[in-house]
């Protein structure tokens, strides 16, 4: 439900409040798997066109805050799948299954388990794509925390 502009600009101050707690979701999405950016992305979708042009500029920088640890998380689930994929491969000998009753048959054989260059470059682009993610979503709510705090608007430069 909007509020009148007329009530002495509480339109723009619970804008503005909303964007705040928009950064506390973002940046709690850390700590609860993400969940709370999808709830921070869809208020900032709903807010961006109706609040004032600096605070729409949080909105805008909140939704590029999500789409971006969004991409960054498909690309550590991606690394991940990839890893999963590589240690089930080397465990199940699938090659000798033959016939109907080949679940009996499968064997687990650890020994073929190694760590080998790809396996490693895949555990790393992993590790590195989540941590790049969560830093990502720290950083960038206190980044907009402090340029809404100090009533400047979100831009693509410092200056802004």
């Amino acid at each position: 439900m909007a509020v009148p502009e007329d009530h002495g600009g509480r339109k723009a101050e619970t804008a503005r409040n909303v964007a705040y707690i928009n950064y506390a979701l973002l940046f709690a999405a850390v700590l609860f798997a993400g969940v709370p950016a999808v709830a921070a992305a869809v208020i900032a979708y709903a807010q961006r066109d109706e609040a004032p042009e600096t605070l729409a500029s949080h909105f805008a920088f909140q939704i590029r805050i999500f789409w971006v640890a969004f991409a960054l998380a498909m690309a550590a689930a991606a690394a991940f799948l990839g890893v999963m994929i590589k240690i089930a491969a080397a465990m199940f000998d699938v090659t000798r299954i033959e016939g109907w009753n080949a679940p009996d048959i499968v064997q687990i054989d650890l020994t073929r388990l190694t760590l080998d260059a790809p396996l490693v470059f895949l555990l790393a682009l992993t590790s590195l794509f989540a941590a790049i993610g969560g830093l990502w979503l720290i950083f960038a709510p206190a980044l907009g925390v402090m340029r809404l705090a100090s009533g400047r608007p979100m831009g693509h430069s410092a200056r802004s």
